[in-house]
């Protein structure tokens, strides 16, 4: 892959080179994605099957943020986990977003507003082993700990939406 096509997924199309806040920028950019698979619904009705697209879409992401984020520690930015590599942060927060499965405009948007917060929370404080995970080699690190904070974001979120609605 080009080196100008993996910067622009590392930096998820320049969102991570912005000064401030490059993470949350990140995120930010993750939520169209999730609005594009979210329509995917309408041509895949059944929910198990929609879950499973989206399941083999997580699968193949990660394997891609993986790959990005190495080759750009390692040749574009030379320097461990960069500040703007976000790929990860749009992992995370599709991560989080796994099997909410919101129904109508209304509980998407407090689906995609509670995901967002609770994501940037775990991925931000890195609590227990999300901080330890980060200190594995060959872009692994730099998306392990965006990958388990959504794992855990996405059990809240449930738990939330499932409160909630």
């Amino acid at each position: 892959m080009k080196k100008e096509v993996v910067r622009g997924l590392g930096t998820w199309f320049g969102l991570g080179e912005l000064s401030k806040a490059p993470g949350t920028m990140g995120t930010l950019g993750a939520i169209p994605l999730f609005f594009m698979l979210n329509s995917f619904r309408l041509v895949i009705a059944d929910a198990r099957l929609y879950n499973s697209f989206y399941f083999i879409f997580l699968i193949g992401f990660f394997a891609l943020s993986i790959y990005v984020s190495d080759r750009c520690e390692r040749e574009i930015f030379k320097e461990k986990d960069p500040q703007r590599v976000v790929i990860d942060e749009v992992l995370g927060f599709m991560v989080t977003m796994f099997l909410v499965n919101p129904v109508g405009i209304k509980e998407t948007i407090v689906a995609v507003i509670l995901g967002f917060l609770l994501f940037r929370f775990f991925d931000i404080t890195k609590i227990g082993p999300i901080d330890k995970s980060q200190h594995y080699g060959y872009g692994l690190g730099v998306v392990l700990d965006d990958f388990l904070a959504g794992v855990v974001a996405n059990f809240l979120l449930i738990m939330l939406m499932t409160i909630i609605f």
